[in-house]
């Protein structure tokens, strides 16, 4: 499912126009975003926790000459789901 097909099911299912859904959605996203961006986490009570999660700094070898380089640390986003949405995706 892409966000066309998202924005497609929530307008059939909530009974609103196709722009509507769609302005709903991208505010929605929007609202995550910025919460991670401010490394707040989002819980979504029976879905999951979307969570920015820090990868420390580390040594690795570079691939084309084959020497020892710093990897700098980085921030990426996270998700774990809830044990409901684990059960139903078994």
């Amino acid at each position: 499912m892409n966000k066309t097909d998202l924005v497609v099911a929530v307008a059939e299912e909530v009974g609103i126009t196709k722009k509507d859904a769609e302005k709903a959605i991208d505010v929605f996203l929007g609202k995550v975003q910025k919460a991670l961006e401010d490394g707040e986490s989002v819980k979504l009570s029976g879905f999951g926790v979307f969570q920015v999660k820090v990868r420390k700094e580390r040594v690795g070898t570079s691939p084309i000459s084959g020497e020892k380089i710093t990897i700098p640390e980085t921030r990426t986003v996270g998700f774990k789901p809830s044990r409901s949405l684990k059960d139903t995706v078994k």
